[in-house]
C-alpha cells in the first residue's frame, strides 16, 4: 500500500478504521475484498490457536474488535509457482469480525482469487466442527437481495448470473440494465431445473453506488463503492440469514439410550418428486458428498441410505418416501457441520427444496422403516 494512504496498517484499531482502509485498499490495488461468512460456536480466535490445519501457518494479532491473520499456506506441487523443493506459499492478511447477536463471523481478504479460494477458505473448511459454513438456497438468495433492495436508496441490477444444475452444467448469464429479480425469472431458474450458484450486481441510482457479488454458500465480493453498504448493510443481513439456516443444523445428534431423534426435512412442491428413478438420482447425489461414505439399505420402492461422515464421524439416515419430502434422521454422532453438508449436497446434486425441522421432533427413527 502506497505512503499516501489515509489508514495506515498500525492505525486499524476499530471496525471503521477497519472498513475505510478496505475501501482506499481496493481503489489502490487490483483486487476486491473476498469475504465468507461463516459460524462459529465459540470464539474463533481459541479455535485458531489451537488448531492448525497441516500445511498452513497461523500469527494473529487481537484487534478488540476484529482479528487480523498473517496466514501461510504451504501446497506441494510441480510447474513454474513451484520451488525446487516442490512448493509453492500463498500468504496474505485476514481480518475476521463477529456480527452482532449471531454465531456468523466474517472472514476477508483484499486478494486474488487463489489466495481466497485456496488459503482462506481452504483454512476455514479445514478447522474442527465448531466452525462451519452454511448455505442459501436461490429463493433464499433473492430474499435477501429484496431486503437490500428495500433497505437501501437505489435499485438493484444483475451483472452476471451463473446457474448449475444438478447434473453438474453450469451457464453464465450476462444482463444489460437489468434488475436483479430477472435472473431468477428465467426459465430454467423458475421451473427448478437449475439453481442460482452466484449473482454480480450493480447499485444504481443512489447517492453511494456498490458493485459486488454474492454466492450461496456465503462467500461474497465488494468491488467497488461505499464500503457501508457492503460492511454494514449487506453482510450483516447475509449473516443473519446463515446464522438461521445453521441453527436447523444445531443440537441435532440423538442422545444415547433414547429412541427419539430431531429430523430435519428437506420440503418440496407437491408431486415434484415423479417416480422411482428419483431414487437412484437421490443416491447419485449423495454419493457426491466428499469425505464421507454412502450405505444404500433400500433403493425400490423407497429410498434410504445411511452416510458417515469421515470428517468428524457423523452418521445420519436418508429417506425418501414421499413425492415432495426427503428426510434427514441424525445419528448418536452429528455435527451441524456435516449436517449442513449433507442438505447442501441433496440441494446442489439432487433438487433445491426448504429445509425444516421435521414437524414431529420426536419421532422414533423406527416409524421410517417399512418391511423391504
Amino acid at each position: 500500500m502506497e505512503d499516501s494512504n489515509l489508514y495506515q496498517f498500525t492505525d486499524l484499531e476499530t471496525l471503521d478504521t477497519l472498513y475505510a482502509w478496505a475501501n482506499e485498499a481496493i481503489e489502490q490495488e487490483e483486487n476486491p475484498v473476498r469475504s465468507l461468512t461463516f459460524i462459529a460456536e465459540e470464539n474463533p480466535k481459541q479455535i485458531f490457536t489451537s488448531n492448525t490445519p497441516t500445511g498452513f501457518s497461523v500469527e494473529i494479532e487481537d484487534r478488540e474488535e476484529f482479528l487480523q491473520i498473517d496466514l501461510t499456506r504451504r501446497i506441494k506441487g510441480s510447474g513454474e509457482d513451484y520451488n525446487e523443493d516442490g512448493y509453492k506459499f500463498l500468504s496474505g492478511t485476514v481480518y475476521v469480525f463477529n456480527h452482532n447477536d449471531t454465531e456468523a463471523y466474517t472472514a476477508f481478504a483484499v486478494s486474488d482469487r487463489e489466495f481466497f479460494n485456496q488459503a482462506v477458505r481452504r483454512y476455514i473448511q479445514a478447522l474442527p466442527p465448531t466452525v462451519s459454513t452454511s448455505f442459501l438456497s436461490t429463493d433464499e438468495l433473492q430474499q435477501l437481495l429484496n431486503k437490500l433492495n428495500d433497505d437501501i436508496n437505489g435499485n438493484f441490477y444483475v451483472t452476471k448470473g451463473v446457474t448449475k444444475s444438478p447434473d453438474g452444467d453450469t451457464e453464465v448469464k450476462y444482463f444489460d440494465n437489468s434488475r436483479y429479480f430477472d435472473l431468477f425469472n428465467i426459465e430454467e431458474v423458475s421451473q427448478q431445473n437449475y439453481y442460482v450458484d452466484k449473482v454480480e450486481f450493480e447499485l444504481r441510482q443512489s447517492r453511494h453506488e456498490f458493485r459486488g457479488q454474492l454466492s450461496r454458500i456465503g462467500a461474497s465480493r465488494y468491488v467497488s463503492g461505499n464500503q457501508s453498504i457492503y460492511f454494514k448493510k449487506i453482510l450483516p443481513n447475509l449473516a443473519t440469514l446463515l446464522s438461521a439456516k445453521g441453527d436447523l443444523f444445531n443440537d441435532k445428534a440423538r442422545e444415547y439410550g433414547s429412541r427419539e431423534a430431531e429430523t430435519i426435512e428437506i420440503i418440496y412442491d407437491e408431486g415434484a418428486i415423479k417416480g422411482r428413478e428419483e431414487n437412484v438420482r437421490l443416491i447419485n447425489a449423495l454419493e457426491g458428498l466428499k469425505r464421507s461414505s454412502i450405505t444404500v439399505y433400500h433403493k425400490n420402492p423407497y429410498m434410504h441410505a445411511s452416510i458417515l461422515d469421515y470428517e468428524d464421524g457423523t452418521n445420519a439416515d436418508v429417506f425418501l418416501t414421499s413425492d415432495r419430502r426427503v428426510s434427514i434422521v441424525p445419528g448418536f454422532n452429528a455435527s451441524r457441520k456435516s449436517l449442513s453438508r449433507i442438505c447442501d449436497r441433496i440441494n446442489q446434486g439432487f433438487l433445491e427444496g426448504n429445509v425444516s425441522e421435521g414437524e414431529d421432533r420426536s419421532k422414533d427413527p423406527e416409524e421410517y422403516f417399512v418391511e423391504g
